[in-house]
């Protein structure tokens, strides 16, 4: 199923305790979300990635951030 994503830039907690900017990209099918360090469009990628991987209804679906 296309499903497509809410993506919202926001800062993180970094590995050495400073703030690291990123997105937040959530499905809008089921509200699961994940944090991605970068705000370009290959971390928008990445975050649609981690998505169908951790699914929680075990979905394939193809996550769309493009209009």
């Amino acid at each position: 199923m296309k499903v497509r994503v809410e993506v919202e830039e926001s800062y993180f907690g970094g590995d050495h305790g400073n703030d690291v900017p990123g997105v937040r990209v959530t499905c809008t099918h089921c509200d699961h979300s994940v944090e991605v360090f970068g705000t370009g469009e290959s971390s928008i990628r990445r975050g649609a990635v981690m998505l169908r991987e951790e699914c929680p209804a075990q979905e394939d679906n193809f996550y769309s951030f493009e209009d």
